[in-house]
């Protein structure tokens, strides 16, 4: 047993030694790029009379925010082209203008170009893993990624995650090398203008910055003997908050005096997993596609309609309409808290695990659920290994954005899609423990081998 152990063991790290080597890092890495691309088409294939763009359907509505940014030079809806929203962040629909520049309403070619542009990520982060951690953990984490089919499949279905990732890969690179070389001075600017970005395209990482600054502030404490040594984190903060500015201040006009940073779906959404708890009680979660949405619709139809507020935005001033629909919302919700807040707070706790697996229905709960296990459990082994050999301390920050993100989602509401953005992070992770665990595995078996060894009499 032990010698089976031991030459299985010897096998890998050897093949992860090997990693090491320029020329044959270079081939593995064009490996798993290979691999990245042939499982795109894969997906992309398998699942083709299914997408919903072959009927012009996107989630969201991404698409009539880019095409009326190119038509209109409106960031507005096609129920009213000229009439501007608050209700999307704009980073994704800017990201979207070329696509609809190279292949109009051709959203095969959009998806094709966004699968290109996700084996990039998948390469970005192969090579900003190998530079901070080394080669070997960096053909774990891009392999991972390049496998995961939840990411490639709601990039098939062209989704705000695709842009979303590669701005979390840089974010991680730039954060852990700042955490080691505190006083460079190109990383503040550049890091906040990845994390205005990253603001820009969804709410929730709004909280990244002003975290993040204050434990790079704890962990450099040691550093920093005068007020001005914290100028890199005042720096970090500032650029972040010039990339956001201008759109707040877009948002302040259109929506007639209201602060909004990003977006205005906040209370929203606050709704959405409790009206989805509502209807599992009612009907199970066994139901038809589009049945979760025409629930939602017709629950938010009621309250507006309790609020003698208007169900469709009116021609003029949409944004102040979304303003007013969204405290119509803040009020259904505080009277929901005070009528059932055990619910409530039952709801959030399941958003814990929600988090990870939970879409509109069982069917697809169970298949996203098939999807992640592999990951996941990936990524918990190394998580393990990393605590086991005491080197957490070397994914502070992806353990941080995780805590984050996921915390944040769990308050307000949480699906399986919205945990793809923590995937490069999870992959990460899992390079980093998985490559402990077989480096000291193999020397403990060794060890044993060798104990065995009768010492030969003299």
């Amino acid at each position: 047993m032990i010698k089976s152990l031991k030459h299985i063991t010897t096998i890998i790290a050897e093949i992860l030694s090997s990693l090491d080597e320029t020329h044959r890092f270079r081939q593995r890495a064009a490996m798993v790029l290979v691999i990245a691309v042939i499982a795109r088409i894969a997906v992309l294939g398998a699942f083709w009379p299914s997408w919903g763009w072959h009927n012009n359907v996107i989630p969201d509505a991404w698409n009539e925010l880019a095409i009326n940014l190119v038509e209109h030079r409106t960031f507005a809806f096609s129920s009213l082209p000229d009439n501007p929203t608050a209700m999307r962040g704009p980073f994704f629909p800017w990201f979207e203008v070329p696509l609809y520049l190279a292949f109009g309403n051709n959203y095969a070619g959009w998806v094709i170009a966004l699968l290109l542009y996700d084996v990039l990520t998948c390469f970005l982060l192969i090579a900003t893993v190998k530079r901070s951690w080394g080669a070997q953990p960096s053909l774990i984490a891009g392999l991972l990624y390049a496998i995961n089919l939840p990411i490639i499949y709601y990039t098939c279905k062209i989704s705000q995650v695709t842009s979303m990732l590669p701005l979390v890969v840089i974010w991680l690179y730039l954060i852990t090398f700042w955490e080691k070389h505190y006083f460079c001075r190109w990383v503040p600017p550049v890091i906040g203008i990845v994390s205005g970005l990253m603001i820009l395209n969804k709410t929730v990482y709004l909280p990244v910055p002003p975290i993040s600054a204050a434990i790079l502030l704890w962990l450099n404490r040691s550093k920093i003997r005068r007020l001005r040594h914290a100028a890199p984190v005042v720096l970090y903060l500032l650029v972040t908050f010039v990339v956001v500015a201008p759109w707040t201040y877009r948002n302040y006009v259109v929506t007639n005096g209201h602060l909004v940073p990003v977006q205005n779906l906040f209370w929203e959404a606050m709704l959405q997993d409790v009206l989805t708890h509502d209807l599992d009680n009612a009907v199970g979660d066994d139901r038809p596609e589009g049945h979760l949405l025409e629930y939602y619709m017709e629950k938010q139809d009621a309250i507006l309609a309790a609020g003698r507020l208007s169900l469709s935005p009116p021609y003029a001033r949409r944004a102040e309409w979304e303003m007013q629909r969204e405290a119509l919302f803040r009020t259904a919700w505080l009277r929901m808290m005070q009528e059932s807040p055990w619910k409530i707070l039952r709801v959030k706790a399941d958003n814990v695990w929600q988090f990870w697996i939970l879409t509109e229905n069982r069917k697809k709960t169970i298949l996203l659920l098939l999807m992640q296990i592999f990951p996941l459990s990936v990524a918990m082994i190394g998580f393990i290994g990393l605590c086991r050999y005491r080197q957490l301390n070397r994914t502070t920050f992806g353990l941080v954005l995780i805590a984050v993100i996921w915390g944040e989602h769990c308050l307000v509401f949480a699906w399986g899609r919205y945990s793809l953005d923590l995937i490069p992070v999870l992959a990460v992770i899992s390079g980093l423990g998985m490559h402990l665990w077989v480096k000291h595995c193999s020397r403990t078996v060794d060890s044993n081998q060798d104990s065995l060894v009768e010492p030969v009499a003299e």
